[in-house]
């Protein structure tokens, strides 16, 4: 017992250590065109072989945008199942290539992808990184104009957002959105 608390103080101090590192974010209007405008790992992760959703980061992620949304100004961002769904996908892809980027070879560009999700969108955007914790990775994102712009960005209303642990780095996606209702025709509404 003495030895796993040592090993799991020594990976704390390691962990510290972890240099942080972010793609730019990209943000795509309709059309597909894209425009610059980034994420977390957990201790024991360096234990463990296989990559590991951390469903308490993605909602501490989630928590710190709307605060600063809030203290910006800006209407909270909602939750988002079927952008989550996309944002694990591209993450899951991310921890197996050991990378970041925005669109590795053979995925279809952001747009197609948040659209497959079902949802009526106008504008998307996507931060991807990897740091040390949820709250460091969003100091991170937070001091990158870029990243800082999706993060409180009024158009955007909706989130999915994913964090696994990989060999001690927490790889996050952001998606983000701006979800239009949906327009039914008057002739076929019920009466």
């Amino acid at each position: 017992m003495l030895m796993l608390w040592a090993l799991v103080i020594s990976l704390a101090l390691a962990g510290s250590a972890v240099a942080q590192t972010a793609a730019p974010a990209k943000k795509a209007d309709a059309r597909g065109s894209q425009t610059s405008t980034q994420p977390t790992p957990k201790l024991l992760s360096a234990a463990m072989s296989s990559a590991t959703e951390d469903y308490a980061a993605e909602s501490d992620l989630l928590e710190l945008a709307n605060q600063s949304r809030r203290q910006a100004g800006v209407e909270a961002l909602r939750a988002d199942e079927s952008l989550r769904e996309a944002a694990r996908a591209h993450a899951r892809l991310m921890v197996d290539k050991q990378q970041l980027s925005h669109q590795f070879d053979g995925e279809p560009s952001l747009m197609p992808r948040l659209r497959a999700s079902g949802l009526h969108l106008s504008w998307v955007g996507e931060n991807v990184a990897y740091n040390a914790s949820a709250e460091k990775a969003f100091e991170s994102l937070m001091q990158s104009p870029p990243h800082r712009q999706n993060l409180l960005d009024p158009d955007f209303n909706v989130a999915g957002i994913a964090a696994f642990w990989s060999d001690g780095k927490l790889y996050v996606v952001q998606d983000f959105a701006r979800v239009l209702p949906e327009v039914v025709p008057a002739s076929s509404r019920q009466k």
